[in-house]
């Protein structure tokens, strides 16, 4: 744990304009989060703009205040006192890091162990299941503003993607008393779970058909991965968990340790994702490729193309389980160049663009 939520919720009360803003590639968690926070901090006088560094699209439109939410462009003017970046690093925030460098406040909220907690405040809690948990305990119990019905429901859209709908090994009894509360203050789980999981475009559904036919397995059966190209993609290029959503397909196969989906952006630039289990870090095998996540759900992002990238990235993992399970089997834990262990309890959840 880094930081404290006492010294986020006093820079809060310092300023009075606030940018909130996510990491590229946003999901539920970033996104539902930020929707709350702006609502939030209204509540309390201020005044408040929610920035995406990447379109939202479609899927995202059931949340409560999207509408409100600006996209960054060229021509986008930022005069705010501070800017809260949750769900992320300031790094991770595409077009706007350059301003985030430029010597405004910052202010980070977030739950990825990777982060090393920057800006005038932070606080970072690896434990937390998603930033919505997090953004939920700095309303109530810091900022004490009155949930509303809207606040509930982009919070609990915020939980449910980050802990598969609290199917996932993060969701414990904390998670599931904040969601209760949601549920009091007026989320619909269903209503929600439907947005997420049951109200996708015919071309979203034939793009999980394509997908499928690149579905690979090694020899072993322990490793298994799924590859989507722009052009299964097609011109409304499925953003966010809408795609990374494909990776649960390789991770179901009963023998698979590691599952990655290979996702390409630009004809030079792939994003990697990867999910693991039985003490198989993730996290470790995302960051020798600069990215990060957690124990048991990472990613990166790697400037080669595809098939550079794909081939790059299986003969690495190869060698990450060979090793994983040489060292379990001589009672090493499996002990990385960080230090940590592939037989360290941490939380799942979102990966790292």
């Amino acid at each position: 744990m880094v930081g404290s939520l006492e010294q986020v919720a006093y820079a809060i009360r310092a300023y009075n304009k606030f940018l909130i803003t996510w990491h590229v590639d946003p999901d539920p968690d970033s996104v539902g989060s930020g929707l709350a926070l702006q609502e939030a901090l209204q509540a309390m006088g201020k005044e408040v703009i929610c920035v995406s560094p990447d379109p939202l699209g479609d899927w995202f439109d059931f949340l409560p205040g999207v509408d409100s939410c600006r996209v960054i462009s060229q021509d986008l003017i930022f005069a705010v006192d501070a800017v809260i970046v949750e769900d992320c690093e300031p790094d991770r925030c595409g077009g706007l890091v350059p301003y985030l460098q430029s010597g405004v406040p910052v202010i980070n909220i977030d739950h990825h162990e990777t982060n090393p907690g920057t800006g005038q405040a932070f606080y970072i809690n690896p434990k937390a299941a998603a930033t919505g948990e997090i953004i939920y305990q700095l309303i109530t119990e810091h900022l004490h503003v009155p949930l509303t019905e809207a606040m509930a429901t982009n919070l609990y859209a915020a939980l449910s993607g980050d802990t598969g709908t609290f199917r996932y090994s993060n969701t414990n009894s904390r998670v599931l008393s904040i969601a209760s509360e949601l549920v009091k203050y007026g989320a619909d789980p269903a209503e929600v779970a439907v947005h997420l999981y049951e109200n996708r475009a015919y071309e979203e559904v034939d793009m999980v058909r394509a997908a499928l036919d690149t579905l690979e397995i090694s020899p072993s059966g322990e490793m298994s991965w799924i590859t989507v190209t722009r052009t299964m993609l097609g011109e409304r290029q499925w953003s966010g968990q809408q795609s990374e959503d494909l990776i649960k397909y390789p991770r179901m196969i009963r023998t698979v340790k590691l599952a990655i989906m290979f996702r390409e952006l630009k004809p030079a630039r792939t994003k990697v994702s990867f999910r693991s289990r039985d003490n198989i870090d993730a996290s470790k095998l995302a960051g020798l490729f600069g990215g990060g996540g957690h124990m048991y759900a990472a990613g990166c992002t790697i400037d080669k193309p595809l098939q550079e990238a794909k081939a790059l990235v299986l003969e690495t993992a190869a060698k990450v389980l060979a090793s994983a399970y040489s060292n379990q089997s001589e009672g090493k834990g499996g002990e990385g160049q960080d230090g940590r262990h592939f037989g360290a309890s941490q939380t799942p959840g979102d990966d790292l663009p």
